[in-house]
């Protein structure tokens, strides 16, 4: 007489235990997963393309030289100028 095969241990995490009880679950699962996995890669290489960018762009200003400030003026006010306080708030 043929024996039914042995299902094996008892899963250990719920999601085993669900996977067991539910095996239709086991394909958008995967899609799931697949799909979040796809996600998580296109933020790190984002992520890394937005870095070399700023490494480019740091790199590019640092060998640019100190000769242009970014367009704020660095040297100290003139005493002898009178400046009226009321516009400046």
């Amino acid at each position: 007489m043929p024996q039914a095969p042995d299902p094996g241990p008892p899963p250990k995490t719920r999601l085993g235990k669900l996977l067991r009880d539910h095996p239709e679950a086991r394909e958008p699962l995967r899609r799931a997963v697949g799909w979040l996995l796809g996600a998580v890669l296109a933020t790190i290489g984002a992520i890394c393309v937005l870095a070399i960018w700023h490494l480019r762009r740091r790199a590019d200003r640092h060998r640019a030289g100190p000769g242009s400030p970014g367009g704020c003026d660095l040297n100290p006010p003139d005493p002898r100028i009178m400046i009226d306080e009321d516009h400046l708030a």
